[in-house]
């Protein structure tokens, strides 16, 4: 019989003990570090500490990468954390304290928007000033409230990262972007997506009419995509913002039956580096 875990996510930026102290006083069973070291900057020797201080006291550990400067990757990677641990029945924790303020924003959308985690502040007892970790000691940890904030719909996301993956490809190949309507029902037959899998008419035409009002007017109303008329089709287009909340929202992902890596979908093309590299 599985045993719930209490699973802890946390940023590994500039912080030791307000990732290390909150883990072993909470008692976690699991801490997810966040890790992210470009080329040019040297790793911290306290970031092995980190690790071996979470091991020593019983923790499990886990090193995930994530580019803790990017808003949407952060919440990209913090929410599908979130889903896989609390849909294992876990209890899911994220530290909004122990990255970078982009990860805090983005942890608590994550919290906000999932609805399965609790996210909590560690306060130092004390700040250093312009040396690494930033704080020192831990005065509490705080649990912040969670305000329910609706995602957008899952067959929406699925549209939004197969136009993304298929302007990705085309960035720096061969091919020409031409993803088109008739593109996007084929998909949704694929898939069994709700616009097309609900269709119950005889005509062709009343599939395009449930792309549009279900899928296309939605996404072109956020500003997400951009319709082109080419000769007499029309060709539909990812925004960047578009791009960026496809890969933030890949979660939901899982709740449809779209088969896309998120990888494929990354917004940022920072080099990510792991632990003892």
């Amino acid at each position: 019989m599985d045993v719930s875990e209490r699973v802890h996510i946390a940023p590994l930026g500039f912080e030791y003990d307000r990732i290390v102290e909150p883990a072993v006083e909470y008692r976690a069973d699991r801490v997810v570090l966040l890790d992210f070291i470009a080329e040019d900057i040297t790793r911290p020797a306290y970031h092995e500490d980190v690790l071996a201080d979470l091991e020593a006291a019983g923790i499990a550990v886990e090193v995930v990468d994530c580019d803790l400067f990017d808003l949407y990757e952060s919440m990209a990677v913090i929410a599908d954390q979130i889903v896989q641990y609390a849909d294992q029945d876990n209890q899911v924790y994220v530290n909004l304290a122990s990255g970078s303020t982009i990860t805090g924003i983005a942890g608590m959308i994550a919290c906000m928007v999932t609805g399965t985690a609790v996210p909590y502040y560690v306060r130092a007892e004390e700040y250093a000033s312009g040396t690494e970790p930033v704080g020192h000691g831990m005065e509490f940890a705080a649990e912040l409230p969670r305000y329910p904030m609706e995602g957008p719909d899952p067959q929406q996301v699925a549209v939004l990262a197969y136009l993304t993956r298929e302007y990705r490809r085309c960035e720096d190949g061969p091919y020409t972007y031409n993803v088109r309507k008739d593109d996007l029902i084929a998909f949704g037959k694929a898939n069994d997506l709700p616009f097309a899998a609900a269709y119950t008419g005889e005509t062709e035409k009343g599939y395009y009419r449930r792309l549009d009002s279900h899928i296309l007017d939605p996404l072109v109303e956020h500003e997400y995509i951009e319709i082109e008329s080419v000769g007499r089709t029309k060709r539909v287009v990812p925004t960047e913002i578009g791009r960026r909340t496809a890969r933030a929202f890949s979660y939901l992902l899982r709740e449809t039956a779209v088969d896309i890596d998120p990888d494929d979908i990354a917004t940022s093309d920072r080099p990510a580096g792991t632990l003892g590299s």
